[in-house]
């Protein structure tokens, strides 16, 4: 996606987790003046982050967000490049024209090993533009990778965890990983929580492993993606991590920038 007019905010709140149940949240009039989160990690466990985190481990060259499969369409035929894949959903399907659907599954080295990967989804890509709005350093987690993606969490004072939620609507399922996530950074060192990541934070505890039973996780296996629902509770299948990197002409990209921790 390309980022205009995107602010660059100074304020930090001292040690402090906060954790947003949607990015509809962070669509900028909740939003204090001037606030900023030293790092912010997207959260999107069905399926966009685990597809991001499965893809760039499986030898993607990057991936580029975009909220609209308008831009993502036009931004493909401006590039025109062989190695260059539309890649998405809409409502869980893969939308007409593209090469990939969202099914982390799909998306093996074969098929994206040194491919440069356009994504758009209903919720995440959302989610992870947005995030740049409270946070100069943007960071992609799933169960997957989330004890790599904690180790640099943890070197941070003031984090914001981003959940890409269902539709506006708070995601059973992201809300977990982001307990999991608030579990592991208090091991490392003391954090206040906002009200937000104490509900987290709470339910985590009270589950202590994955339960995939919320409305996307059934409404994803009704469309008969069980073995992503399956795949996405995997945790440290993966060691990398992931960062949101800005390119030149205002655009975002995914990257691997650690492979062990």
């Amino acid at each position: 996606m390309l980022l205009s007019n995107f602010p660059n905010y100074s304020y930090k709140i001292n040690n402090q987790i906060s954790v947003y149940f949607s990015h509809k949240e962070l669509n900028g009039e909740v939003l204090p003046p001037n606030f900023l989160f030293e790092v912010s990690v997207v959260i999107d466990v069905l399926r966009a982050t685990s597809t991001i985190v499965t893809a760039l481990n499986n030898g993607a060259k990057e991936i580029i967000p975009f909220e609209e499969i308008k831009e993502a369409l036009e931004f493909k035929n401006k590039i025109n490049e062989r190695n260059l894949l539309l890649c998405g959903e809409r409502g869980g399907i893969k939308p007409e024209g593209f090469e990939l659907g969202n099914s982390p599954l799909e998306f093996t080295s074969e098929i994206v090993k040194d491919k440069s990967l356009i994504l758009t989804t209903t919720n995440g890509t959302r989610a992870f533009l947005k995030a740049f709005k409270i946070s100069n350093k943007v960071y992609i987690a799933s169960f997957l990778n989330v004890s790599s993606t904690v180790e640099i969490l943890s070197k941070y004072n003031n984090i914001a965890i981003v959940c890409a939620g269902n539709n506006g609507s708070v995601s059973y399922e992201d809300t977990q990983l982001a307990g999991f996530i608030i579990e592991k950074l208090l091991s490392k060192k003391d954090y206040s929580l906002s009200d937000s990541a104490k509900i987290a934070y709470n339910l985590w505890k009270s589950l202590k492993k994955p339960d995939f039973t919320g409305e996307h996780a059934k409404k994803l296996i009704e469309l008969g993606f069980q073995k992503d629902v399956d795949y996405c509770q995997n945790i440290d299948k993966i060691s990398i991590v992931c960062e949101g990197i800005r390119q030149p002409q205002n655009l975002l990209k995914v990257k691997i920038i650690k492979t062990k921790i």
